[in-house]
């Protein structure tokens, strides 16, 4: 077994090594897997929900605020997706540590103060970092997706923004728009990287 783990160590370099992303490759896994992950160590291990949910997001985001750096952009896109990704991480990782310590002033700073529109204005801003991503970073098939997934999520975006104005919510599966753009990130983190990409 141990002879085969250098093998095995030099396989996945490679691999990774040709990725235009590892980095925004294992994040958007690490979303996808969130909610699987989550209900496995509740029905496993007994831990709530939302304590594991939340530290999966915080590292997804985390892993995203640094895979932007792997993109070729104008660094002021650069840096904004970077900020934008690491507060969202910061924000997720609180809200789980309010859920894993009971406190009240740090569910409160996690929930009230930090998350909801502020965590939600954060997203919207990382979706530039997207949408600058697919009109100079990307081609072919997958600029066609980002295009399609980043206008879905778009669509979503205002209809939320419209019922919040009358004070309604939208059906919980069309939450789920919110996955489009990161599938479409997995998508064109796994492209092969290119010289003078």
């Amino acid at each position: 077994m141990t002879m085969l783990q250098p093998l095995a160590d030099r396989q996945f370099l490679k691999v990774t090594a040709r990725m235009r992303s590892p980095r925004g490759f294992f994040a958007v896994l690490v979303l996808l897997f969130a909610i699987p992950i989550s209900v496995v160590g509740l029905a496993v291990f007994g831990i709530e929900f939302e304590i594991t949910f939340h530290f999966l997001l915080a590292l997804a985001a985390g892993l995203i605020a640094f895979a932007v750096f792997d993109f070729k952009l104008p660094a002021w896109i650069t840096w904004l997706g970077s900020l934008s990704a690491g507060t969202v991480a910061t924000i997720f990782l609180l809200q789980g540590m309010a859920r894993l310590i009971p406190n009240d002033a740090l569910f409160y700073l996690a929930y009230q103060i930090l998350g909801g529109p502020l965590e939600s204005a954060l997203v919207d801003v990382l979706m530039l970092w997207f949408i600058a991503l697919v009109l100079r970073g990307s081609q072919g098939k997958t600029r066609l997706f980002g295009v399609v997934a980043l206008s879905i999520f778009g669509c979503f975006e205002l209809y939320r923004y419209g019922l919040a104005f009358i004070g309604a919510e939208p059906a919980g599966i069309l939450k789920l728009t919110i996955l489009l753009p990161f599938i479409w990130l997995l998508l064109e983190s796994k492209k092969r990287n290119l010289l003078g990409r």
